[in-house]
């Protein structure tokens, strides 16, 4: 049973303060904005695939409710894992340790400054409680769980800040902010505008990705010896632009990150892989945006990427890549209204599509994609109002 113990927040106190702001912009130090990646995402592991989407009357931010879903690696039906007694109006953020742990975040919403946390080690089946002194940026790598309880979070505070947690989920530590790297030499390169993932690096070192002003390297840097470091490769057919890191995530084989570079029209997305300690990296050929949007990002459980698109005329597609490949492979177009592409524990693809309280799912086989499930969510109407 999910509890707050000491933190003591109630279910209808914190619905009477919500509201959706997963949409909203990261601030840049210089108080402008930086288009965040879409809370709208994914990541799958060998035991599971853990998704986030928002479900209800999406014109209506206190009637726009996120939920935590999962589908286990023996099951072929997604489940309902949000975890109960906090609004989730403003956006989720969930990331996994390796070992399994899941820790979810909840974004503010209205009166709401703070982040409530909770954390699961039997996949969703009981979470137990933690908390943020602020609140989580809007991204979806915002949290980040090392194979030894480590945990960092990116706060929205300050133009973004970084803490760190040893286990316990309430006493934080501040370990890097935005201005504090702006100002270090070793990103004198990329002109950081804002922070925008947090990872952890092969030897659990805090790992930050960042959007740039400029250059041929995205922001990508790790804290070794107490020192801040740029560890990210030269992108091909740089124009020395701005580049932004969208997500960071370690995975198995090392860590996983989604690029975006160049300016409106002109903005690609790069898939990048370190299997060394962020010492080399693969680096895939770009996909071009062509002025759409992305509406989801996913990892494989292989460690490649999953993005789903909206282009400027309102058609969706969606690609996949593989590590350490080149070439982006476009699936077949999602039905209309999908909201995430998904990644299977067994390598497969569904697509999460959103009818209100129900969530349905089809999955891409031979001839397309085809309906296997509709899930019926729980959803209180009008109590974030």
């Amino acid at each position: 049973m999910f509890t707050f113990g000491a933190i003591t927040l109630s279910a209808a106190a914190l619905s009477a303060c919500s509201s959706p702001e997963g949409t909203i912009p990261v601030l840049q130090s210089s108080g402008e904005a930086v288009n965040p990646a879409p809370l709208t995402s994914s990541f799958a592991s060998q035991t599971g695939t853990w998704a986030t989407v928002a479900l209800g009357h999406l014109n209506d931010p206190l009637n726009t409710f996120w939920q935590l879903l999962f589908l286990s690696s023996s099951s072929s039906k997604w489940e309902l894992a949000t975890p109960p007694g906090v609004a989730s109006n403003g956006g989720l953020v969930a990331s996994a340790s390796p070992s399994g742990t899941v820790t979810v975040g909840f974004e503010p919403s209205l009166d709401l400054h703070f982040s409530p946390l909770a954390q699961s080690t039997d996949l969703g089946a009981t979470w137990a409680p933690g908390v943020l002194s602020g609140g989580l940026s809007v991204e979806p790598d915002s949290l980040a769980a090392s194979s030894g309880h480590q945990f960092l979070a990116l706060l929205r505070s300050g133009g973004g800040e970084v803490v760190s947690n040893s286990g316990d989920l309430t006493n934080w530590t501040t370990v890097a902010s935005t201005r504090g790297l702006t100002a270090d030499n070793s990103t004198a390169g990329c002109r950081v505008e804002a922070l925008t993932a947090v990872a952890f690096g092969a030897t659990s070192e805090d790992v930050v990705g960042a959007a740039c002003a400029h250059g041929a390297e995205p922001g990508i840097f790790d804290l070794v010896n107490g020192n801040w470091r740029s560890v990210g490769p030269t992108l091909p057919d740089s124009m020395a632009g701005p580049s932004q890191v969208l997500r960071l995530v370690a995975t198995p084989s090392g860590v996983t990150a989604l690029v975006s570079a160049g300016e409106g029209s002109a903005r690609r997305l790069f898939a990048l892989w370190s299997a060394d300690g962020l010492k080399s990296w693969s680096v895939s050929a770009p996909l071009p945006l062509e002025g759409g949007s992305l509406t989801s990002t996913g990892v494989t459980a292989t460690g490649g990427l999953v993005v789903a698109i909206k282009s400027t005329d309102g058609i969706r597609s969606a690609s996949v890549i593989s590590p350490p490949g080149n070439q982006w492979q476009e699936l077949a177009a999602p039905p209309a209204g999908t909201s995430a592409v998904v990644a299977t524990p067994s390598g497969g693809f569904d697509a999460l599509i959103e009818n209100q309280s129900t969530l349905d799912v089809d999955t891409l086989g031979s001839g397309g994609w085809h309906r296997i499930q509709a899930l019926a969510v729980p959803i209180q109407y009008g109590s974030s109002g």
